[in-house]
């Protein structure tokens, strides 16, 4: 499968003669001479056995860990991200305290209830956030039979309105965004919650494989309709943030989520709704790198990648992960080192809005022939993704390989595919700028290796009147900043990692980059050019 790379049969087992195979991924096996062996029973005696069993068994342990079990340098001032709990549920317990838990979205029979011991006896009724419950009982003292039961806790008792859930015998447990934005308003109503971040999840109406890649994305309630086109081009499990900059951002995000329409093209997308300290004079700084974090902490599969809303990926870019790079990545996590798989990005100009995004490399060929289509920031941006030169052009001059390897640049912002054990986002990045760059970067500093995909990509369209909360870009750049990628985080990165980090650390002899650029290795080590 070496050749899928466009690389020699022995090129990966090459590798084993750079530092990080002699340290990561050599297995240790001691010198058998006589006087070792001699050595060793000496030791072994039962006074000592122990001592230089544990000893022996650590030094191993040390010797054949693996690259997978290492962890990344924590970078300062990293807030720590605890997953929300699954779907929401509701607890019911009977007087003799057996408790037992349903799930929302599912009808249940008389049996299933009377078998959990719950049959028309309840003590309490536990209602997780994001939960909608009735539940029909019979004996009202009020005459009416469905009972509706608010999230937390409920004490069941004999008598009292409201309280009478005793005679239980069915229920309706409903969970979607439109009950949780709702919950989300009500408790932006209460005084409390405006000097706290709060965090709702809404977690997908389909359960993911763990080994399978989830799209990670973050935007506010204008991109709503924006990443539509991204939900319904990609097939597998999605996580999304929403960040509400200001208080009326949750009326309309309930208006948009009452359409029955909109809430079933949702359905299937993690969301998690992030309501910000409305007191800090820092909330309008829109904080997109902590809201990635968030989307990747609720994700649950093995892979991700992360994209911005105004994005679309290539149809067919799920499947391919699915068909082609996962199964590569998972039967050679023993001799691939770290790696970023890059999915080249693409732009439609403005001007031909009214074009839609291309499903197929053709497609994409074509519009990038006439001028329609360009790689999106081609200078230091996205151009070291060299997705013009190479992957438009080369594919069946080099045999159609699965990725080619290019060189890590600075101030290069790609988007890839990642083990979910990769470094998160740093925090302290908000706006735009520095934000991918700097991720980019500390992978470079962890020595990961950049490999463009073949035959996938993503696009967007050109929107100037597309306004960035905060006040753009233009305003990002000119206002003061408390976090600049070429000074703090530099300066913390180099102290991290050591001097010059964004020289290409992970980059193979072989790859392609300055070698067919023609650009000078000084001039790249420094981010020119």
């Amino acid at each position: 499968m070496d050749t899928l790379l466009g690389r020699s049969s022995n090129s990966l087992d090459n590798d084993k003669n750079k530092p990080f195979y002699n340290n990561a991924r050599r297995h240790y096996k001691p010198f058998q001479s006589s006087s070792a062996i001699a050595w060793r029973r000496s030791i072994l005696s039962p006074a000592k056995g122990v001592f230089a069993l544990v000893v022996i068994v650590l030094f191993y342990l040390l010797l054949v860990s693996s690259p997978e079990e290492k962890t990344s340098i924590r970078l300062k001032d990293q807030p720590t991200y605890t997953k929300h709990d699954a779907p929401c549920s509701v607890k019911l317990c009977n007087p003799l305290n057996k408790c037992s838990t349903w799930l929302p979205n599912k009808a249940y029979s008389w049996s299933e209830f009377s078998q959990a011991g719950v049959f028309r006896d309840l003590s309490t009724i536990q209602v997780q956030t994001g939960c909608e419950l009735r539940i029909k009982v019979d004996g009202r003292v009020d005459g009416g039979e469905w009972l509706n039961i608010n999230k937390g806790l409920t004490e069941c008792t004999e008598t009292g309105y409201g309280t009478h859930c005793r005679n239980f015998v069915d229920l309706e447990l409903k969970a979607d965004i439109l009950i949780m934005a709702t919950q989300m308003r009500d408790i932006m109503k209460e005084k409390s919650s405006k000097r706290k971040e709060i965090t709702l999840v809404q977690h997908a109406s389909e359960e993911s494989e763990k080994l399978d890649v989830t799209l990670i994305s973050q935007f506010s309630v204008n991109r709503l309709d924006t990443f539509v086109k991204a939900i319904e081009a990609w097939q597998g499990p999605i996580s999304a943030a929403i960040y509400l900059t200001n208080a009326n951002d949750i009326e309309e995000l309930v208006d948009y989520f009452s359409v029955q329409k909109n809430r079933d093209i949702y359905s299937r997308v993690t969301l998690s709704l992030v309501k910000p300290n409305y007191l800090s004079s820092e909330y309008l700084a829109y904080p997109i790198n902590h809201l990635r974090n968030i989307a990747i902490t609720e994700s649950s599969t093995e892979y991700i990648l992360v994209l911005d809303a105004d994005f679309a990926p290539s149809g067919n870019l799920y499947e391919y992960i699915r068909r082609n790079l996962i199964p590569y990545v998972a039967y050679r996590s023993e001799k691939v080192p770290p790696t970023a798989w890059v999915v080249p990005c693409f732009a439609i100009r403005e001007e031909y809005s009214n074009i839609p995004v291309p499903n197929s490399y053709d497609e994409l060929r074509k519009l990038v022939g006439q001028g329609i289509a360009y790689i999106t920031d081609p200078g230091a941006g996205h151009g070291p993704t060299l997705a013009v030169e190479v992957a438009l052009v080369r594919p069946l001059l080099m045999g159609n390989p699965l990725a080619y390897e290019v060189c890590f640049e600075s101030q290069w912002e790609p988007y890839y595919v990642l083990h979910r054990s990769a470094p998160l986002y740093d925090v302290r990045f908000r706006n735009q700028g520095g934000d991918k760059q700097s991720h980019a970067l500390q992978l470079n500093a962890e020595k990961y290796r950049f490999m463009v995909l073949r035959e996938v990509f993503m696009a967007h369209k050109d929107h100037s009147k597309m306004v960035w909360p905060g006040g753009g870009f233009e305003k990002a750049q000119k206002a003061t900043k408390k976090w600049n990628y070429f000074e703090e985080f530099m300066r913390e990165i180099e102290s991290l990692y050591g001097r010059n980090p964004r020289w290409p650390r992970g980059c193979s002899a072989t790859a392609i980059g300055w070698q067919d650029q023609r650009r000078d290795t000084i001039g790249l080590a420094a981010g020119a050019a």
